[in-house]
């Protein structure tokens, strides 16, 4: 991996990521929004409001907190390159000193749909995002008066001035204490396969307080609940759909089809292709 950062006051504004190989991590960062545009490759993100998934000229901005990221199928050849913003409030409020901010509003609304947005490719924050091209093979050209401007660039295209309200609402929320409750975070991510300790780093626990949790929450243990809600939305996708049965698999979270179809015969007696005929 080889990360190029500028710095604005101090902290890391953005990084440039470059990756030759499947990578696989946890991370945090509090009181802070990330904007990821994805240059080439794709990024799976995994966050409290659910998975997401993004693919060459597309970008996910969230409200940080814990996230678990993966990359797969990167290789020298076929890199996956990305740059990180970094987002804080107080940086936003001394970058647009003097200017009027009243469009990153306190939206009090859904708390899934406010901290996590995937945006689809946007001439816009394509341009912008190469702009900064110089900048990264010229790091010391970077001054903090041209990142200041860089940074009053992006909020306003990324919120449109106010028009684009949930992005309004991950900027403008950084600081407030909301967060999703633990069954809502576990109901987000019920079929991202994720492991227990990855769960648990999104609900900001350790392994074994997010178990004893999450027995108090659903009254069983995480492995047998996971099994049987994975299983029976398997069930209902075999019975409905015409996926194919490897497709069911990765939309249900087994991590492969060998391994759901061993689950799914020792509760049902049957393989799944027997039991959708």
């Amino acid at each position: 991996m080889e990360v190029t950062t500028l710095k604005l006051w101090g902290h890391s504004f953005v990084d440039c990521i470059t990756i030759e190989s499947d990578f696989r991590g946890m991370g945090e960062a509090p009181n802070e929004a990330c904007l990821s545009y994805v240059y080439s490759g794709t990024q799976e993100v995994y966050t409290p409001s659910g998975k997401f998934i993004a693919k060459g000229g597309e970008s996910i901005l969230m409200n940080c907190g814990n996230w678990v990221t993966g990359i797969q199928n990167a290789t020298p050849v076929s890199i996956f390159k990305a740059v990180i913003f970094h987002i804080d409030l107080n940086s936003v409020k001394r970058a647009f000193d003097g200017k009027d901010i009243s469009f990153l509003r306190n939206y009090r609304e859904s708390k899934l749909s406010k901290l996590t947005l995937k945006i689809d490719n946007n001439k816009l924050i394509k341009s912008y995002v190469d702009s900064l091209t110089p900048y990264f093979e010229n790091p010391e050209f970077a001054k903090e008066e041209v990142l200041a401007l860089k940074l009053q660039e992006l909020i306003y295209i990324i919120c449109d001035f106010g028009n684009n309200p949930l992005a309004s609402q991950i900027i403008g929320t950084l600081h407030t204490q909301d967060q999703l409750n633990f069954d809502e975070i576990i109901s987000a991510n019920l079929y991202s396969g994720l492991s227990i300790s990855e769960l648990a780093h999104l609900t900001i626990r350790s392994e074994s307080t997010f178990k004893r949790d999450f027995k108090k929450c659903f009254k069983e243990s995480p492995a047998k609940y996971f099994k049987t809600k994975r299983l029976e939305k398997a069930s209902d996708l075999l019975r409905n759909t015409n996926l194919l049965v490897n497709e069911i698999a990765w939309d249900c979270g087994f991590e492969t089809a060998a391994h759901f179809g061993a689950s799914f015969r020792s509760v049902y007696g049957k393989t799944p292709k027997e039991f959708r005929k």
